[in-house]
């Protein structure tokens, strides 16, 4: 059966026949690996275990559909996404990501110990630390080597990247309304939670 939905939607439909798929695949390999059964128990073991059997090898025949069908919606969709520039602007939000992950650090690590370097030369050499410990060290200060332009700088580059990644991810939700047609198979139909 075809269905023509929207790309977002078809990105939600392989979530939800991989977590079906995956359910499967645990049954099939308890089913094939770990059935196991007491001395006490061989009443009908024989029917159980063909049982079991016959439940498992449906499992693995809708595990093998299922990933194919997965597989034609991934590659159908990675050629719409490159269709219409989704990889591209991903990528480019990516980058905004990161620069402004960057900013934010170097504002965000100012503190109100740091000193300027000319403001160093004001420190003692050495501070007695403790009488008990009878030595003396010399006193570590953070240095403020980010003067205030640049930090000003990195303020407004922070809020034009994060404005930018904003508003390329939003277009890039409107492109993932664009839509595309499917055909899966009515094995898979069910584990999608598509209407029929």
């Amino acid at each position: 059966m075809k269905f023509n939905l929207t790309l977002s939607r078809w990105h939600k439909v392989t979530e939800r026949i991989n977590a079906a798929l995956k359910e499967c695949e645990t049954r099939i390999k308890a089913a094939f690996t770990g059935t196991t059964v007491s001395s006490w128990n061989k009443d009908g073991i024989e029917e159980k275990a063909a049982d079991i059997a016959r439940r498992a090898e449906l499992d693995l025949a809708l595990v093998e559909v299922g990933t194919r069908a997965v597989e034609l919606i991934r590659s159908t969709l990675a050629i719409r996404n490159a269709e219409l520039g989704i990889a591209g602007r991903l990528a480019l939000v990516e980058g905004a990501n990161r620069r402004a992950s960057l900013y934010k650090a170097v504002i965000e690590g100012q503190k109100p110990d740091m000193l300027r370097a000319a403001s160093v030369h004001n420190l003692p050499m050495q501070i007695d630390q403790s009488d008990w410990l009878s030595r003396r060290s010399a006193l570590v200060v953070t240095l403020q080597t980010a003067d205030p332009d640049l930090l000003e700088g990195l303020r407004k580059k922070l809020a034009l990247e994060q404005a930018g990644a904003v508003r390329t991810l939003d277009e890039i939700a409107d492109l993932n309304r664009a839509t595309i047609e499917i055909e899966l198979p009515k094995e898979v139909i069910e584990i999608a939670k598509l209407a029929a």
